[in-house]
């Protein structure tokens, strides 16, 4: 007999079934979130090693992927990524040859075109994610800390083709295994929040104690950093955070009873780190200077984006944006991710780059608007705070390519689209996981129809 269930009907539960590809595909994805952060281990053709998971998962999800590439409609991300695409294509023609700009545009449509649409597409187990990214800066900020007191050599030791050199070799500011001091104090400032949000949250109860030790080894990484950033960008999260539970006192109470327990134990435990950082944060004279040069750089961009203030100069020329030879003789470019894509990627790249962070905002206040289950109001708030924290953060630092930026907040993007979608919110009990499909109608005979003569 043929089967009575109309194609629309079986392609809509053949998106709820999970199938082995999937699974493994969400998998490699999980273990491409844990090293975002290691950015100086790059096995082959100078690649990240993260991105190797990230396109690994998307051989295997484009081997079966049925209707779930429509899944991925509606977030935000895509259409932000998708204007700064338009950007890069169009800056081609004052780019200064094919060549030049073939690596910087092909960066772009892996991170923009294809890691958006993964980390959307995974975006319903967002738990799960949530914990590899959170456990994978832990594990650098150990690496930092190995360094500071056990093994110096161990930086040089596990990175694999780094791009830069390790600036704590000789006892300075540390950097673990990212590109620099101040990624590794912005990475240890996303994984605080979240191990200080998800401790408040049911997701996060019966890990406390681990959560405990993660914010604290991860702070302690910052102070070895030396990034003022961790501070300036953790305080506004976590406000946002504590603003948004306003209803439930403990969720005040507990991140801020948390954070001040945390500086205590540091300041008992490392007193000298906590008195340097302190110092540092705030901006002692000699620390005037690079303050002053990052102006400087910042007002010769501006200058020469009004030069070619709609196409750009072409995205083989994103690091030239506000260079200058400063007074200590050293080349210092801005450091603002705004000023930066405007100036290489044009218009359009500027405009997606705030796309990137305005579109899924508004989807989340609107999503928290409608009243969600508290579970997902819970992770709507992380995601919230996680991006005025990751806002703060581009807009004092040029990060271009870092995907311990840009890939959560694609997955928040695409988590909060699927709050907001009725058929998504009906078809899962929880976020990430969904109910059975509902029996189809059509296999049950009507009660007054007519009984089949043939």
């Amino acid at each position: 007999m043929p089967d009575p269930q109309p194609e629309s009907s079986r392609e809509a539960r053949g998106i709820n079934q999970p199938s082995l590809f999937f699974a493994f595909s969400a998998l490699m994805f999980q273990l491409g979130l844990a090293l975002v952060s290691f950015e100086q281990i790059r096995p082959f053709f100078d690649i990240q090693i993260s991105d190797y998971f990230f396109f690994l998962s998307l051989l295997l999800f484009l081997s079966r992927p049925k209707l779930r590439l429509l899944e991925a409609r509606g977030s935000g991300a895509l259409l932000a990524g998708s204007l700064i695409l338009l950007g890069a294509l169009l800056s081609l023609k004052n780019a200064a040859s094919w060549m030049d700009a073939a690596p910087p545009l092909a960066r772009l449509v892996a991170l923009f075109g294809l890691f958006a649409c993964l980390a959307v597409i995974h975006s319903n187990a967002i738990r799960k994610g949530i914990l590899f990214v959170v456990a994978g800066i832990f594990i650098n900020c150990s690496v930092a800390i190995l360094q500071a007191w056990v093994y110096p050599g161990i930086v040089d030791a596990l990175s694999i083709n780094a791009i830069r050199p390790d600036l704590g070799a000789d006892g300075g500011r540390l950097q673990g295994l990212t590109s620099h001091p101040n990624v590794l104090g912005f990475c240890a400032a996303l994984a605080v929040l979240l191990g200080l949000e998800m401790s408040t949250l049911e997701m996060g109860r019966r890990i406390r104690p681990w959560l405990a030790i993660q914010v604290f080894v991860c702070a302690l990484a910052a102070l070895l950093s030396g990034s003022r950033t961790f501070f300036v960008a953790l305080v506004p999260g976590l406000l946002v955070f504590v603003l948004l539970q306003r209803r439930h006192l403990r969720a005040i109470l507990r991140p801020l009873v948390a954070l001040a327990l945390l500086w205590a134990a540091l300041a008992y435990f490392a007193p000298s780190t906590v008195s340097e950082y302190s110092e540092r944060l705030g901006s002692t004279s000699a620390d005037f200077a690079p303050d002053y040069s990052r102006l400087v750089s910042a007002g010769l961009a501006v200058a020469d984006i009004s030069e070619k203030p709609i196409l750009g100069w072409g995205v083989d020329h994103f690091e030239d944006a506000g260079l200058w030879l400063n007074p200590e003789g050293e080349l210092a470019g801005v450091h603002n991710s705004f000023l930066k894509y405007w100036y290489g990627a044009g218009l359009f790249g500027a405009a997606g780059f705030l796309a990137v962070f305005v579109l899924p905002t508004r989807q989340i206040v609107k999503a928290l608007r409608s009243g969600p289950a508290e579970a997902s109001r819970g992770i709507l708030c992380m995601a919230l705070s996680s991006y005025v924290l990751l806002f703060i953060v581009s807009n004092v630092a040029p990060i271009i390519y870092n995907r311990f930026l840009y890939v959560p907040i694609f997955m928040f993007a695409g988590f909060t689209r699927s709050a907001l979608d009725p058929r998504m919110r009906m078809g899962k009990t929880r976020a990430g996981e969904r109910r059975p499909p509902a029996p189809n109608r059509q296999l049950l005979p009507a009660a007054n129809a007519a009984p089949n003569r043939a």
